[in-house]
C-alpha cells in the first residue's frame, strides 16, 4: 500500500485499525543513490538494511512556503549542522516526523475551504510548529500551502526498513499487549489514546502531539526513554482551550511486553470511539454559555474540600473528596474559574497542565476586560465552539456548585442528566386552598416586570420575601422546596452558621450568597432567622447592626427569599414593610395529619390494612410522621414483609416511648452515685 500523499484530506480521528488495515509501509521511494538524485529528493540513502543504512541530507535552497528537511532532522536530533544520520536514529524520531506530516496534511487540506478545524486549530498549530525550524509565513492575507519537501518519502523509507518491527508492535497491540519498542505505534498522531487512571470511571482521551525515543548515558550504563506530548481540550470558562503536557516513560525491566490493561494509556476501540465522541458533544454543549441546572449520579461529583475559616460556602478549598450520593448541581464554568475552581484535582502532569491553562485563561480574561489594551490570543488558543474532530478529546469533567453538598467541585459529564422535577410537590402541600393559590400566583408572577409598581428609586429590586413562621414540622421549609419544584429552580439553604458572627461577616457572606442565587435564579431559604427578625434593643449593638445589614440587603435582593422561624415574639417594624407575604403555620389538626400520612404512604407498597384515619389520631408533626414511615419501612424490610398497620403502630409506640423519656433520661446519674 502506498503512503498517502501530503495533500490527502484528513478525516476525523479514527479508532485503531485492525492489523489488515494498518499501513504496510510499502511505497515507491529511492532505493539507491542514483534514484534519489533522479527524483531530486533532499536526502540520499546509503545501504539496504536498518542496521547499515545511513542518510545524507545535502544543503538545498528552499522555495517559499517550504521548510528544509535537513533543518527538521537536525533540529529533532539536536545536531543542526549534521549532514548524515543512521536509520536507527531516524526510527527514534519517527513519531515526530509522523506528527509533523499529520499537521502539514491537515493544514493544506483545510486551507482552501477555511474549515472550522483549520481556522480554530490547525492554522495556528502548524505555523507554530514550523516556526521552531525558523519558518515565517510569507503572507497572512493570502497564505500558501506549507511543505517539507521529501518528508513523506523519508517516512516511507524508514517505515519500510523497520516494517517487521512495526508489524510486530501492531500485532501486540491488537492482542492486548505493548512493548517498549512498540510505544511509537501506540502513540501515533492519527490515533486517540485514553488514560486508564481516570477517576469516576471517566477516562480522558488525548491527542498525540509528539513522540520520540531517547538514549541517555550515565554511570550505570544507557537508559532508554520514550517521550510523548499529549493534549486535551478543556472548558476554561466562557471558552474552550487546549492543554498540553508531557510524559516520560522509561524502558521497563523484566518481561519484554506488558498487558495493555496494566499500562497507563490504551488505544481507543471502535465502540469506545462512538461513546467518547458523544461525551465530547455533551461537553461542548455544557462547557460554555449560560449556567445549567442538572442532576448528578452517585460517585460522580468530587467536592473541592471544606471551606477555610472566614469564608462562605460559595468559595471553598481544594481538597477533593467524592460524593457518595447523587444530587443537583449548577454547572457554571465561568464563575467556578473566577473563584479558582478547576475541572480536576491532583498533581499529575495533565492536572497541572489544566490548572496552569485555567490560570492563563483568567489572566487573559482580565486583560481582555481592561480598556487599556486588547488581549493577545496568539499565545492562548480560545474557542467558543469545539471543532468536530476535536470533540473526542474534550476533558470529561466540568466545574459546578452542588446544592446537595453545598460545595464547589468538578463533576463527571457521564454522571449528569436532566432533573426529574416533582411536579406534584406543590399540590401535595397540606395548606388551606386559598393560601396555596396566593402563594402559587405570587411565585409565578411576582417578579415579572408587569407585576412591579413604579419605585421612586430605580435601583431597588423587585424581589419576593416570604416569612413562614410556626411550630416545627408543619411544612415551612417544604413549602419553599415545593415552590422551587414548580418553578424548576434550585434551592440554596442558608444556615446561620455560615453567615458569621459579626456585621461585616454577615454583609460579605450573605451578599455573596444572594448575588449568586440571583444569577442562578435560585430560591434562597434562611432557616431559623429569629435573630434578624425580633425588635432591636438599645443595649445589644452587635445584633442591632446585624439587623440593619439584613434590612438593607433584603431591600435590594432581586430574587426569591424564604425566611423561616419557629418563633416570632416581636417582629421588628422595619421588617414588616419588606416582607411580601407572611404566613403563619398552625400545628397539624387531625385532618391535616391524615393528608400527611396519605402523602407519605402514597408511593409505597403497603398492606391492605393501612388505616390513615387511625394513624392520624396520633399527635405528630409532619417531620415526625416522615421519620416514623422511614423507620417502619426498615422494620418491615427486616421482617421480610410489606409495610402494614401493625408495623407502623409498633414503630409509633417505640418512638413515643423514647420521646416521653427523653427529658427524664438521667437515671444513669443515679447509678453512678449509688
Amino acid at each position: 500500500m502506498a503512503c498517502p500523499a501530503p495533500s490527502t484530506p484528513i478525516p476525523p480521528p479514527p479508532p485503531p485499525m485492525p492489523p489488515a488495515q494498518l499501513p504496510l509501509h510499502q511505497a515507491s521511494f529511492p532505493a539507491n543513490e542514483s534514484d534519489s538524485e533522479a527524483l531530486e529528493l533532499p536526502f540520499k540513502a546509503h545501504g539496504s538494511t536498518k542496521e547499515n543504512t545511513e542518510y545524507e541530507f545535502p544543503k538545498l535552497s528552499e522555495n517559499t512556503g517550504s521548510v528544509s528537511l535537513r533543518a527538521v532532522i537536525g533540529q529533532y536530533l539536536g545536531s543542526p549542522n549534521s549532514r548524515r544520520t543512521t536509520a536507527r536514529q531516524l526510527f527514534h524520531i519517527l513519531g515526530r516526523l509522523r506528527c509533523l506530516r499529520r499537521a502539514l496534511e491537515a493544514y493544506n487540506s483545510g486551507l482552501p475551504s477555511q474549515s472550522a478545524e483549520f481556522v480554530q486549530y490547525w492554522r495556528h498549530h502548524t505555523v507554530s510548529l514550523l516556526s521552531g525550524f525558523g519558518f515565517r509565513p510569507a503572507s497572512s492575507i493570502d497564505p500558501a500551502p506549507l511543505t517539507v519537501t521529501g518528508l513523506p518519502e523519508l517516512i516511507c523509507h524508514v517505515e519500510t526498513l523497520f516494517a517487521q518491527d512495526i508489524a510486530e508492535a501492531q500485532e501486540l497491540l491488537q492482542t492486548g499487549f505493548v512493548s517498549f519498542d512498540g510505544l511509537g505505534e501506540l502513540f501515533r498522531p492519527d490515533n486517540p489514546v485514553k488514560a486508564t487512571t481516570g477517576i469516576g470511571n471517566q477516562p480522558p482521551v488525548f491527542r498525540v502531539l509528539d513522540s520520540f525515543y531517547q538514549e541517555r548515558r550515565n554511570v550505570h550504563g544507557t537508559q532508554r526513554l520514550f517521550h510523548v506530548n499529549l493534549e486535551v481540550v478543556v472548558p476554561v470558562g466562557d471558552h474552550f482551550s487546549v492543554a498540553a503536557f508531557s510524559e516520560v516513560i522509561p524502558a521497563w525491566g523484566g518481561a519484554r511486553v506488558k498487558k495493555l490493561s496494566e499500562f497507563a494509556y490504551q488505544p481507543v476501540t471502535p465502540q469506545e470511539n462512538e461513546y467518547f465522541q458523544t461525551r465530547g458533544d455533551r461537553c461542548a454543549e455544557l462547557g460554555t454559555g449560560s449556567d445549567k441546572y442538572l442532576a448528578y449520579s452517585a460517585h460522580s461529583f468530587f467536592m473541592h474540600g471544606s471551606r477555610p475559616r472566614g469564608t462562605a460556602s460559595m468559595a471553598q478549598g481544594t481538597n477533593s473528596s467524592v460524593s457518595l450520593t447523587g444530587g443537583r448541581i449548577m454547572v457554571d464554568m465561568a464563575r467556578g474559574a473566577s473563584l479558582g475552581h478547576y475541572p480536576c484535582q491532583g498533581v499529575d502532569e495533565v492536572s497541572l497542565a489544566i490548572i496552569s491553562l485555567s490560570r492563563r485563561y483568567q489572566a487573559w480574561v482580565t486583560k481582555r476586560s481592561s480598556a487599556a489594551s486588547d488581549a493577545d490570543t496568539e499565545l492562548l488558543t480560545v474557542w467558543k465552539t469545539v471543532p468536530y474532530t476535536m470533540k473526542i478529546y474534550c476533558w470529561p469533567y466540568l466545574v459546578g456548585f452542588s446544592f446537595t453538598a453545598k460545595a464547589w467541585g468538578h463533576v463527571a459529564i457521564g454522571g449528569l442528566s436532566r432533573i426529574a422535577f416533582a411536579e406534584d410537590a406543590f399540590n401535595l402541600l397540606v395548606l388551606p386552598p386559598e393560601r396555596k393559590q396566593l402563594l402559587h400566583a405570587v411565585v409565578r408572577h411576582g417578579t415579572a416586570p408587569q407585576a412591579q409598581p413604579p419605585d421612586l428609586i430605580t435601583s431597588k429590586q423587585g424581589g419576593l420575601i416570604f416569612l413562614l413562621h410556626g411550630p416545627p414540622g408543619v411544612g415551612k421549609t417544604l413549602t419553599a422546596e415545593a415552590v422551587a419544584e414548580v418553578l424548576h429552580r434550585p434551592v440554596y439553604h442558608i444556615t446561620m452558621g455560615e453567615l458569621g458572627l459579626t456585621p461585616d461577616e454577615l454583609e460579605s457572606r450573605l451578599s455573596d450568597v444572594l448575588a449568586l442565587c440571583s444569577k442562578w435564579n435560585a430560591i434562597a431559604i434562611l432557616d431559623e432567622a429569629d435573630v434578624f427578625l425580633e425588635t432591636r434593643s438599645t443595649s445589644d449593638f452587635v445584633r442591632n447592626a446585624m439587623v440593619c445589614v439584613m434590612l438593607r440587603i433584603l431591600e435590594y435582593h432581586p430574587g426569591i427569599l424564604f425566611l423561616t422561624t419557629n418563633r416570632v415574639r416581636s417582629l421588628d417594624p422595619a421588617f414588616e414593610s419588606r416582607i411580601t407575604v407572611a404566613m403563619r403555620y398552625e400545628g397539624l389538626d387531625r385532618g391535616a395529619r391524615r393528608e400527611v400520612w396519605r402523602n407519605q404512604l402514597g408511593g409505597i407498597a403497603v398492606a391492605e390494612d393501612i388505616d390513615c384515619e387511625a394513624l392520624a389520631e396520633r399527635v405528630l408533626n409532619g417531620r415526625q410522621i416522615k421519620n416514623a414511615v422511614r423507620l417502619a419501612l426498615c422494620l418491615a424490610a427486616e421482617k421480610g414483609e410489606v409495610l402494614s398497620q401493625g408495623t407502623l403502630l409498633e414503630t409509633l409506640e417505640i418512638t413515643a416511648f423514647a420521646r416521653r423519656n427523653m427529658g427524664a433520661d438521667n437515671g444513669w446519674e443515679d447509678s453512678l452515685n449509688s
